[in-house]
């Protein structure tokens, strides 16, 4: 998503016609719809103008435009309504009630141990991007984390952090705390998203990390943490597939 790049480029307005007109697709206007929002062009709550206005606009048919609003719709950025049309979608400001790894693994009379494995700036794979909303060609800040209780390997991270929204999180900060740590002092993340599913532990990342041969199956955590309608973060979290998650609700 170019408003997440350090150097952007032109929005579709100062764009000429011609350019506009050709290879108008619809991610491509969702890249323009997001940059507004992201600008205060179109602010939280606020009436954004009709797939039809927009269309007219940008010089592209109204479906391009109804595809692009269905991906911003479904990842939480706006909210539609029939006959009524599309807003902003309006987000709390409050800092989201978040269970520390550390704070559940002492809690239990664990001694919790951290380590990072690998930290780097490096383009995202083409599911996280699609999932953050970026364009493939975004640098973010990957990570390679294994947590530990009692000396032993209780489980193991990946995450990509869009450094723009996370300004000051670098390769260095996380030689002494990890992303998830940093984030909760100095970004009021206010919505999130998760998915529990099942993998094959890879010889490359997860087998070491969780000390179990290459192939036996792993819990994996898959979060994406947004700032208002920015992403920024996405992380998997595996863990041996014998472990037990307990919550009291």
């Amino acid at each position: 998503m170019t408003h997440f790049s350090k150097t952007l480029t032109p929005s579709a307005g100062s764009l000429p016609i011609g350019s506009r007109r050709k290879g108008m697709t619809w991610q491509a206007v969702q890249d323009i719809v997001l940059e507004r929002i992201q600008s205060g062009i179109w602010k939280e709550g606020e009436l954004i103008p009709t797939e039809c206005d927009l269309a007219t606009e940008l010089r592209c048919a109204r479906a391009t435009v109804n595809r692009a609003m269905q991906a911003l719709a479904e990842s939480g950025v706006v909210q539609r309504r029939r006959k009524v049309g599309t807003r902003v979608a309006i987000h709390p400001r409050a800092q989201l009630v978040r269970s520390l790894l550390r704070r559940e693994l002492e809690a239990a009379g664990h001694a919790y141990g951290y380590r990072l494995v690998n930290a780097k700036e490096t383009t995202p794979p083409l599911q996280v991007a699609n999932a953050m909303l970026l364009r493939s060609t975004e640098v973010l800040l990957y990570s390679q984390i294994v947590f530990y209780a009692d000396g032993k390997p209780h489980c193991c991270e990946e995450r990509w952090t869009n450094t723009f929204a996370a300004p000051g999180l670098t390769p260095d900060v996380l030689e002494r705390m990890s992303v998830c740590e940093w984030l909760l002092g100095n970004v009021p993340l206010n919505r999130a998203s998760l998915s529990i599913g099942v993998t094959k532990a890879d010889e490359a990342f997860i087998a070491p990390a969780l000390d179990i041969a290459a192939g036996e199956p792993a819990l994996e955590l898959e979060r994406l943490e947004w700032l208002n309608n920015m992403p920024v973060s996405f992380s998997r979290r595996y863990f041996p597939g014998s472990h037990r998650f307990e919550a009291q609700i």
